[in-house]
């Protein structure tokens, strides 16, 4: 009967982990504090890398915001001066009237 033979599936030994998010966060928490932690030394340079990285992409984003506030302002200030020399001087006049010849 040896057609017949299955072999009986090996078994697989998972150990299920208890995670909790809401005690890893208060870890993370007592790390950037320096408080004792129960953080390995990886976790932990890992968390300040992580901090690192968020501060540097801040720095950027005001960087970018600054520079956005500035352009707008340049082009205010352009299309100001522009309606001005057009409808608030006498040269608009000037080549209104010449182009149609008066």
């Amino acid at each position: 009967m040896a057609f017949f033979y299955r072999p009986k599936p090996k078994k697989f030994n998972y150990i299920p982990r208890y995670y909790d998010p809401d005690k890893e966060a208060w870890e993370q928490k007592k790390a950037e504090k320096g408080m004792d932690t129960k953080l390995s030394h990886e976790e932990q340079l890992r968390l300040q890398m992580r901090k690192r990285w968020k501060r540097a992409s801040q720095e950027e984003i005001k960087a970018e915001r600054r520079q956005k506030t500035l352009r707008a302002f340049v082009l205010v200030a352009v299309v100001l001066m522009l309606f001005y020399f057009i409808f608030g001087t006498p040269l608009m006049t000037n080549i209104v009237r010449g182009l149609m010849g008066k």
